[in-house]
């Protein structure tokens, strides 16, 4: 007897906002600022509010947080109460679909906006979590599996438009091509291989899928994270060791070790309530991340993005005595013969 299909209510990602770079950057370096682009630096704890929706909707979406956070990752989340203090702002309009922004062009969405949404009821079934943890991987920056420029996948494509442009979807063209079709430019992938068991894959039945030919009659995820998964959040977001935090001086310059893709973290105890800036010093990319450092959770304070651009990272803020700064510092790009360093005066 064939398994009957159920057709479902995908994610419908908005489109990425697109970088741009300074005039005279080369592709070379465009390529790996690209591949790290959407990615949080390592050590943020990002912060959430629930701008509307009923309790046991909200309760889905907390633990499914809780899923990623268990896998003891580089970065944490907190449900903060006011807009002021968040980056994501999740909204249930069921009128409007699921989605979520990726990564960190979610701090680039005014905060008079949602930055992701459910849209259908999360407690029904266990499609529930399963939608709740793929749009939560989106805010952490990972985009759509099929969509690996890595897959192999060769689509029926006027099957696709059938499919998707009807019910229970009833997407445009442009939003089926935007989310199925279209393949991610490789520059912008880390990996080389496609993960048809992702949570961020799509499950797709019989007859949308030429090639590979194993998947012609469908592709379906256990809607659970993967082993691939987990490997690949633990890769990009380690938990930070302390003894790799360097202490800052003030007025003496350190060296930033990290290399293309990597990170340097530093820590700073400030010896007088007043205003200090941090600035990286030479030819490198960077994004900086300033938090105040507590017992149990870092908060974040301020960051600021050089990449692509021709300047250095560079961030100003009050500080209390005695009280202990995070500075991380994601190198985006450097080339072989160039190192950094960053200062604080």
């Amino acid at each position: 007897m064939a398994t009957k299909i159920i057709k479902r209510k995908l994610c419908k990602q908005p489109p990425t906002i697109q970088r741009t770079f300074d005039p005279g950057v080369s592709q070379h370096r465009r390529g790996y600022i690209l591949s790290s682009d959407l990615k949080w630096v390592n050590s943020t704890e990002i912060k959430f509010i629930f701008i509307e929706g009923a309790e046991p909707q909200k309760n889905v979406v907390r633990k499914a947080f809780q899923t990623w956070k268990a896998l003891g990752i580089g970065i944490s989340f907190k449900e903060v109460s006011t807009v002021d203090d968040s980056m994501i702002r999740i909204g249930f309009d069921l009128s409007d679909g699921s989605w979520s922004y990726v990564g960190r062009e979610i701090l680039n969405i005014p905060q008079t906006q949602r930055t992701m949404n459910f849209g259908w009821d999360l407690t029904a079934d266990s499609y529930g979590m399963t939608t709740a943890i793929h749009e939560i991987g989106h805010t952490i920056g990972f985009q759509h599996e099929h969509q690996s420029p890595f897959s192999g996948i060769e689509w029926n494509t006027q099957a696709v438009y059938t499919e998707f442009s009807g019910p229970p979807n009833s997407w445009p063209k442009s939003q089926i091509d935007s989310n199925i079709i279209n393949k991610l430019p490789a520059n912008q992938v880390q990996g080389s291989a496609w993960d048809p068991k992702s949570i961020m894959e799509y499950e797709f039945g019989p007859g949308l899928v030429l090639q590979p030919v194993q998947y012609t009659n469908g592709i379906f995820p256990p809607g659970i994270l993967s082993a691939n998964d987990i490997k690949g959040v633990k890769s990009f977001y380690p938990v930070v060791a302390e003894k790799s935090i360097v202490k800052l001086q003030l007025q003496k310059s350190a060296p930033i070790k990290a290399r293309s893709g990597g990170q340097a973290d530093f820590i700073f105890t400030a010896p007088s309530t007043k205003k200090y800036t941090f600035q990286t010093i030479g030819q490198m990319d960077t994004v900086m991340v300033v938090s105040e450092k507590a017992k149990t959770e870092n908060h974040y304070m301020a960051g600021d993005d050089d990449s692509g651009l021709e300047k250095n990272s560079k961030i100003s803020l009050p500080f209390v005595k005695g009280r202990d700064y995070l500075i991380n510092v994601r190198v985006m790009y450097a080339s072989d013969n160039q190192g950094g360093s960053i200062i604080v005066s």
